[in-house]
């Protein structure tokens, strides 16, 4: 067990008391409705909602900043690569033309980009990972498909250690990464370590699961009970969700 694998706690909130399976609905539905949207307006009121709905959820803020700030450097190529490589009417900006489609495409994809992972964080961060999964389970989710997001979760942390241990090596023993071909055999041949490290570590825990005698089934004990309140968030996740849809599709341009 390394420490990093120790889950969050879970700070007190009415989002931490929706019942997993209703919660796990509502926020994938308005994941997959926010993901659907083209437009920017209903892109940022997405947005809005979901940073609404992340701040309801008394979430730490260090915790949420640094993983909305890492979802933000991987989508900003978006608003920064479209206005200059989309056509239609714009401005010029020295020697380059910029699209004003492109800003708002780029905008919309950027806003949908973090309403997603908005919504990620609040499904992350409101209740175990154990717990989300024994959700999904009761929505009739295959078990394979269980199993495997536990696993990939679980062992996501122990590869990351496994790097850590494996460039703490690296610099004890003086090597820097400098762009050249000794830096970059070495990192081939350190992706490669931790990759045979993995597999061996994979065939142990399936021998010593079917020691155990697991047989493929995913089972829980967690328990689930539905208030009125649940419901009543679910169909107003799925309210709004239907509402942005019909706005990007619908609406007045």
């Amino acid at each position: 067990m390394t420490p990093a694998f120790k889950h969050p706690d879970v700070p007190a909130s009415p989002v931490a008391r929706w019942d997993a399976r209703w919660k796990l609905a509502a926020l994938a539905g308005a994941a997959f409705g926010a993901a659907a949207l083209t437009r920017l307006g209903p892109s940022a009121a997405a947005l809005g909602l979901a940073a609404a709905l992340l701040l309801a959820s008394r979430l730490p803020g260090r915790w949420v900043r640094g993983r909305l700030a890492l979802l933000a450097f991987a989508a900003l190529p978006f608003p920064l690569v479209l206005p200059f490589t989309l056509g239609g009417p714009g401005f010029d900006l020295g020697p380059v033309r910029v699209s004003e489609r492109g800003l708002e495409v780029g905008a919309a994809v950027f806003a949908r980009c973090l309403a997603v992972g908005c919504l990620g964080l609040v499904l992350l961060g409101t209740a175990p990972p154990h717990h989300t999964l024994a959700a999904a389970r009761r929505l009739r989710v295959p078990g394979v498909l269980v199993l495997l997001a536990g696993l990939a979760y679980r062992y996501a942390f122990l590869l990351g250690a496994e790097l850590r241990r494996v460039r703490v090596a690296l610099r004890t023993r003086g090597f820097r990464m400098s762009a050249g071909r000794h830096g970059y055999r070495t990192l081939g041949h350190v992706v490669g370590a931790v990759l045979v490290r993995g597999a061996d570590r994979a065939d142990r825990v399936a021998e010593a699961m079917r020691c155990r005698g697991f047989d493929g089934a995913f089972r829980t004990t967690a328990g689930f009970r539905t208030a009125a309140a649940d419901v009543l968030g679910f169909a107003a996740a799925l309210a709004a969700t239907i509402a942005l849809v019909t706005w990007d599709r619908l609406g007045p341009s």
